[in-house]
């Protein structure tokens, strides 16, 4: 299979190439008539033709690259394109090849005119009848006009390629883009119908002087600059936020009407009384500390740690945490990334609760009924606060310990995350090498977090292990495989197992650095295996054994959404930028996912961008039921943050058993604060909290 990144990336370049390729006999055809007749004429019709054969074959190269993407990717990749995009360059392309080239090639090996001709000092041309029927030709609308039309067509298919990639979802959109081109089309045929009667049977040819050629230029670049600035201004102003407003209100695709009472999702909380099995407190700060590479920064720490603290409990415990915040002035939330908490525990900002401002608390209860590794962070403009280091691993342990229990064990939390921006990626706050000492024979398990926005990969060397959880969620009779790359999206979470040799044994979070990672030994020193070249990648879709499942590809949903990544220029909250969309859409114009609750709900991901989409759904797990167009075979995949690479498919399902308003976004963070997120919402949810410029809560 070809690479998408490459694939794609070559298509969206014959875009330009073709761009320009037309262009130019636009701007230069139109001027044959002013051509000498002869071989003047000739030779200029032959640059003409040449720049309109070229770009002839790269609208042939684009449908091949079209046909490879389907081939290789799917109806999917290329919907937008075959609906869009092509039509606006194929018809006019076919015209020009059937209509145009034939006139042109006629023009370009005619021979010389015997009759002679004289240019007169004022600019004029004079020539015999032959001449006459030469520039008739020249100027003939049905050689002239398909050749604008198909540079209008280009550029019309550049926008929607670059601006509106998704535009099958916008049908308005592709009417006024025909319209467009069959306006232009026929703005083009007048003109071109009036300048041949002006030069096509005149025995005397005059053209327009310099200056005013010039000034004739300036006026249109002048009109288009100020038609492209007042577009420009529109769509920034268009772009920005508003002030304030609800999560919760209708909004996208995908919104059936309910009715019937309203349920706030304040009153959707933990326990509120009894006293907890555990009790943390965390307080947000600010606290300097150095950075790898000299610098200091100022951290944002919970309790002054980075990462935060580690947050231990057991199954089935009632656990109170008492969120403080110092001196964040954005104000700061904990979300329990992973777990299935009632949503007003949930700790997003403007959806779930207000932000806690520098001197406020908030409480969160809820009890732990899942078991495996998590992490906590704030939710309240994530991207900045995740990366300045609001973040803490979070470990729920079986309420009964095996018996009898694996002796000696080690378990370690290990959070992958970079603080700062161009630093080197820390291990639970440290980098460079990590040495700890483990005897022959002890039981290792090594919780792999990644809390950063980019997928990590992790190498482990020397010693044969299993993946015994995904996300939390228990792998049924784990394989014993060695010598793989882990691939864990951003937000997820890998526990791999395995025993200690009597050798060391190293985990990197790189594939070729041995200088930063987790040296054990069981003597406390040693030497980390050499890195192995191209080591194959993890596959959790086939990795264990399968289990009966809930729910398959078979199974009648209640709800079926299908969500298009795709990246587009434009303006967002006032700012130009590439943004990343879903279904062609930015928040707050996102699908908003309606569902009952007892609804079994599939999802379809489809990312034709060319970035990774760790998308991560709040409050529940889903079960992964395809990977590119193949069921998954090994233990059921249960996952809460699935990262889609480029050129990727997933068919994900799960059922709707948490009732509340849930937020669905992507987890590399950045892309979440351009408006890659969206949210779910149970029938008759609503939310008290807002969110924008003017309230205490900031969208993501």
């Amino acid at each position: 299979m070809p690479d998408f990144q490459a694939l794609a990336g070559f298509d969206q370049g014959l875009y330009l190439i073709l761009l320009l390729l037309t262009l130019l006999p636009a701007l230069r055809i139109g001027s044959l008539v002013f051509r000498p007749a002869g071989y003047a004429m000739a030779k200029s019709a032959r640059w003409n033709l040449l720049w309109v054969g070229t770009a002839l074959l790269v609208a042939l190269a684009q449908w091949g690259t079209t046909w490879m993407l389907y081939e290789s990717f799917g109806w999917m990749y290329i919907k937008d394109k075959l609906l869009g995009f092509l039509p606006l360059i194929f018809l006019p392309a076919v015209v020009t090849a059937f209509v145009t080239v034939p006139r042109l090639w006629r023009l370009a090996t005619h021979g010389p005119i015997v009759t002679p001709f004289a240019i007169t000092s004022d600019n004029t041309r004079t020539s015999g009848e032959m001449e006459k029927i030469r520039r008739h030709k020249a100027t003939a609308p049905e050689m002239i006009v398909p050749v604008y039309t198909f540079a209008l067509g280009a550029i019309l298919a550049a926008i929607l390629q670059f601006f509106i990639p998704a535009v099958t979802l916008q049908w308005d959109l592709l009417l006024i883009f025909w319209g467009c081109l069959i306006a232009g089309s026929s703005a083009f045929w007048i003109w071109q119908s009036w300048q041949q009667q002006r030069f096509g049977h005149s025995g005397t040819l005059t053209r327009s002087g310099f200056v005013i050629r010039f000034l004739r230029g300036v006026f249109v670049l002048l009109l288009l600059s100020g038609g492209s600035l007042t577009w420009f201004s529109q769509a920034m102003h268009a772009s920005r936020l508003p002030d304030q407003m609800s999560m919760a209100p209708v909004h996208g695709q995908h919104s059936p009407a309910f009715s019937g009472p309203s349920v706030s999702v304040t009153e959707l909380t933990g326990p509120r009384t009894g006293v907890p099995d555990r009790q943390f407190t965390l307080t947000a700060q600010k606290t300097m500390r150095k950075l790898p590479s000299g610098k200091t920064i100022e951290a944002w720490t919970y309790n002054g740690q980075y990462p935060g603290p580690e947050l231990r409990m057991k199954q089935g415990e009632l656990v109170e945490v008492v969120l403080k915040n110092k001196d964040i002035d954005a104000g700061v939330t904990l979300h329990w990334h992973g777990l299935n908490v009632p949503n007003a525990e949930d700790g997003v900002a403007g959806a779930t609760q207000d932000a806690v401002l520098p001197g406020e608390t908030h409480v969160y209860r809820f009890v732990a009924e899942q078991t495996g590794t998590y992490w906590y962070h704030s939710h309240q403009q994530s991207a900045v606060q995740v990366k300045k280091g609001l973040l803490g691993a979070l470990i729920i342990e079986p309420a009964t310990t095996p018996n009898p229990a694996p002796s000696p064990q080690l378990d370690l939390a290990l959070v992958h995350h970079m603080l700062g921006s161009g630093e080197r990626i820390t291990l639970s706050g440290i980098t460079g090498r990590t040495t700890k000492t483990a005897a022959p024979g002890t039981s290792v398990r090594l919780r792999l977090i990644n809390a950063d926005s980019f997928p990590a990969t992790f190498r482990l060397q020397g010693a044969s292990f299993q993946v015994a959880a995904i996300d939390g969620n228990d792998v049924h009779e784990p394989n014993l495989i060695a010598n793989q790359q882990l691939l864990l999206a951003a937000g997820g979470r890998y526990d791999v197992i395995f025993t200690m040799p009597d050798h060391p044994v190293f985990l990197s979070p790189s594939k070729t650095d041995n200088d930063n990672g987790l040296l054990l030994s069981p003597h406390g020193s040693g030497d980390a295996p050499a890195p192995l070249p191209d080591l194959p990648y993890f596959d959790p879709a086939s990795y264990g054994s399968p289990l009966s499942l809930p729910f398959t590809l078979q199974t009648a949903y209640d709800r079926d959404f299908q969500l298009v990544f795709d990246v587009q220029f434009g303006f967002y909250n006032g700012r130009l930028d590439g943004l990343w969309t879903i279904n062609g859409r930015v928040f707050p114009n996102t699908p908003m996912l309606h569902v009952k609750e007892g609804d079994l709900v599939k999802m379809t991901f489809v990312n034709r961008s060319f970035m990774d989409h760790p998308m991560h759904l709040h409050g529940h797990h889903m079960l992964v039921l395809s990977q590119n167009g193949k069921p998954t075979t090994g233990s059921p995949w249960w996952t809460d943050t699935l990262n889609v690479a480029p050129g990727e498919t997933y068919i994900v399902a799960f059922r709707a058993d948490n009732p509340g308003l849930w937020m669905d976004h992507c987890h590399n963070l950045s892309h979440a604060a351009l408006g890659m997120s969206m949210h779910l919402v149970y029938e008759g949810i609503s939310s008290p909290f807002l969110i924008g410029s003017q309230t205490r809560n900031q969208p993501e």
